[in-house]
């Protein structure tokens, strides 16, 4: 069975060149509007006008349909082969490039992204924006045998509020409902999924990325720069002193 791991960016400034953890990355005035208007679309004016927007807008071609404008590479970072942050997706140079494209992952593709040199102005060309579907769980997930998390619901609901999971529909229907994503603290995954994949991301069910063993060797391999992973026991351990959620992942 495959081993998970949680992918995020590295923080550690000898490696990434800032130091107030912000990441490598700034946004031009282009690109700010970008975020504004993708918002709105998508968590506003979509659901409106489409029911079944919840898979629409976890498609790639959806919210990526075209390269990205204004991207400023910060004053002293760093270039690292992974650099985690963007309005969803992030970005990698050729090497790391190299290394997704031979793994096994969802649909997906890369799309050439220039930043700018904030320091002197010039394009740095060599980066490609990593984009892929988000697994709503529909047709993979066991939804009456997993669990999830009503905590955050408490303040605006009750205490006491909860409801039945045991079918897709039923979880959309608490979104429709509270206009939240409910978060699971137990996954458990049908026969429908690929239990090859080497890079799985969902919609609300978790926020998490997660690589598998199999591409993180390569990574380390390679001496990949620029990204930090977390074990899922780790995380279980975090979650519990902060208070926050975690998914634990079983596959039937």
């Amino acid at each position: 069975m495959m081993k998970y791991y949680i992918l995020s960016k590295e923080v550690e400034p000898k490696v990434v060149g800032v130091k107030d953890g912000c990441g490598q990355l700034n946004l031009d005035d282009r690109l700010d509007k970008l975020y504004n208007d993708w918002d709105y679309n998508i968590f506003i004016k979509l659901p409106k006008e489409n029911k079944d927007w919840w898979k629409v807008w976890s498609k790639h071609e959806l919210y990526a349909p075209k390269p990205l404008e204004g991207l400023i590479f910060r004053k002293g970072a760093k270039k690292t082969d992974y650099i985690g942050e963007g309005l969803r997706g992030f970005y990698v140079n050729e090497k790391l490039k190299t290394i997704l494209e031979s793994v096994h992952l969802p649909n997906h593709r890369f799309i050439k992204t220039p930043f700018i040199d904030e320091k002197t102005g010039e394009i740095i060309d060599e980066y490609w924006r990593f984009v892929y579907d988000l697994d709503s769980g529909e047709h993979t997930v066991d939804f009456k045998k997993s669990e999830f998390d009503f905590r955050n619901y408490h303040i605006d609901y009750g205490e006491n509020f909860s409801r039945d999971i045991s079918s897709y529909n039923d979880y959309l229907n608490v979104y429709r409902d509270t206009g939240r994503g409910l978060r699971a603290r137990k996954l458990v995954f049908n026969e429908n999924f690929d239990k090859e994949l080497d890079f799985l991301t969902f919609t609300f069910l978790t926020p998490s990325l997660y690589i598998s063993e199999r591409l993180l060797t390569k990574m380390q391999e390679a001496g990949i720069t620029g990204y930090s992973v977390m074990t899922l026991e780790k995380d279980k351990m975090r979650s519990e002193i902060l208070g926050d959620i975690h998914t634990e992942l079983i596959f039937e």
